[in-house]
């Protein structure tokens, strides 16, 4: 079984949520220029692939060879996921109004924390499928990562909010749906 097209925008547009959140706080006020935006844009982006293809490697490792018990994991790990994302959504976890980019630490540390998420579906969706079905899925990723974070940056220069907590909520929602039709495609 293969990862369709439509699936792996899905999976991507969950992946690239932080992203968006993170970049627009980052720009906030007009406090990032656009290159470093870019910078910062193709660094989370390739991160977030690199950490979902980690994940996926790492786990179809650990595979137990017997489909009906990796379909649950794969389902129970996303829903655990999607449950983590709208428990902040209820707590109404604050988001931070303002990010400082300053230096590479800075921005090296910032692809790292988003893509952390990443690799948690990554390892859940790593029992079902094996690493070479999902180098589409990366690339897709990588590519919507990078648009989206810098329509991040553009939102964020201008002072516009975002309705934060709702993006987390379609994440998880996202999130949900994928191990759904997963669950019941290999059943």
């Amino acid at each position: 079984m293969t990862l369709s097209i439509l699936d792996s925008i899905a999976l991507a547009l969950t992946m690239v949520v932080n992203m968006f959140v993170v970049m627009v706080a980052a720009a906030k006020g007009g406090n990032m220029r656009y290159t470093r935006g870019i910078l910062q844009s193709v660094f989370m982006a390739c991160f977030q692939a690199l950490f979902l293809y980690a994940g996926v490697w790492i786990a179809s490792l650990f595979r137990m060879g017997a489909p009906e018990y990796d379909k649950w994991l794969t389902a129970g790990v996303l829903v655990i996921m999607a449950v983590k994302l709208l428990a902040g959504v209820v707590k109404k976890e604050k988001v931070k109004e303002a990010i400082a980019i300053t230096s590479f630490k800075s921005t090296l540390f910032l692809s790292i924390a988003t893509s952390m998420n990443a690799f948690v579906v990554g390892m859940g969706m790593g029992f079902c499928f094996d690493p070479g079905q999902f180098v589409l899925s990366a690339v897709i990723i990588m590519v919507l990562g990078f648009l989206v974070s810098l329509v991040g940056v553009f939102i964020g220069r201008q002072n516009k909010a975002i309705p934060a907590r709702m993006l987390v909520a379609v994440e998880a929602l996202l999130l949900v749906e994928i191990a759904v039709k997963l669950f019941f495609e290999l059943a």
